[in-house]
């Protein structure tokens, strides 16, 4: 079941009522403007889409068609507070992808499913799907957040 959760009306810990929710539904949440929450500590804490309020509906059918297709959805605003210097990520020197590894890792990490990414980048679906597997193994990745946590510590999202 898909739900749609506005932080500002979260009860008492935001973060525990989050997990809570999250445990057998599907959480698309809407920050406020004002929140700078970590969009990565969300989607580790299995929150399945975000968008800031404001954003504008089809902000909120893209997520929301992302979240009911099996994949995850930031906004380009709630993408933007990626790699802001959030406490507790450490940057590292890059690791070794190309061109086309790092525009996917991009892809991934703004929660596209991996057929959004090959419309996107122009290739097929399989395409996407190898170059998901080689930066898993490069990265030491095992899941999406993980990639995404990863993409940030290795500066791939402007600071």
């Amino acid at each position: 079941m898909l739900v749609l959760v506005y932080w500002d009306r979260l009860v008492g810990d935001p973060w525990a009522h989050l997990a809570q929710l999250a445990t057998d539904r599907l959480v698309l949440l809407v920050l406020p403007p004002q929140v700078t929450v970590d969009p990565l500590a969300l989607l580790m804490a299995g929150v399945r889409a975000v968008v800031h309020d404001g954003d504008g509906s089809n902000e909120l059918a893209l997520a929301r068609a992302a979240v009911l297709s099996g994949g995850s959805y930031l906004s380009p605003s709630v993408s933007a507070l990626v790699g802001t210097g959030a406490p507790g990520v450490s940057r590292r020197a890059s690791a070794a992808l190309g061109p086309r590894e790092v525009e996917t890792l991009r892809c991934i990490a703004q929660g596209l499913t991996h057929r959004q990414a090959a419309h996107r980048l122009g290739v097929t679906e399989q395409t996407v799907n190898t170059y998901a597997k080689r930066l898993r193994r490069k990265l030491g990745a095992t899941n999406k957040a993980e990639l995404t946590q990863r993409a940030v510590e290795l500066g791939y999202f402007p600071a």
